[in-house]
């Protein structure tokens, strides 16, 4: 089995007014992160370091910020989509692992 590594990296600006949402986690705060979609900067970097480990490019080739069907979109949405593409046969495998799942922490170290 051959492994890959990705490494995802993204920042937005804050602005009054905006939902603040990091790893689908909202917080409470006068302002959030500026995006075409939630704007959810931990989604976005792992989203970036699937592509990177697969070899599929970066997340602005998959979701242009100039696309209205992606704007406010949820960054789950998003991750799901990614995954499912690098899954797809003839792609680099996207297997991942986190000590985190949608329903919470693993007990699993």
């Amino acid at each position: 089995m051959n492994t890959r590594v990705g490494i995802g990296y993204d920042s937005h600006r804050f602005a009054a007014g905006r939902p603040l949402r990091i790893a689908r986690r909202d917080g409470a705060h006068t302002h959030g992160l500026v995006g075409h979609s939630d704007g959810d900067v931990a989604l976005h970097a792992l989203i970036d370091a699937l592509l990177g480990a697969t070899a599929l490019g970066d997340i602005g080739q998959h979701f242009p910020d100039d696309d209205p069907q992606w704007r406010g979109v949820d960054s789950a949405r998003l991750v799901k989509k990614i995954v499912e593409t690098s899954s797809r046969p003839g792609t680099a495998s996207a297997r991942w692992t986190s000590p985190w799942s949608p329903s919470g922490p693993s007990s699993r170290h």
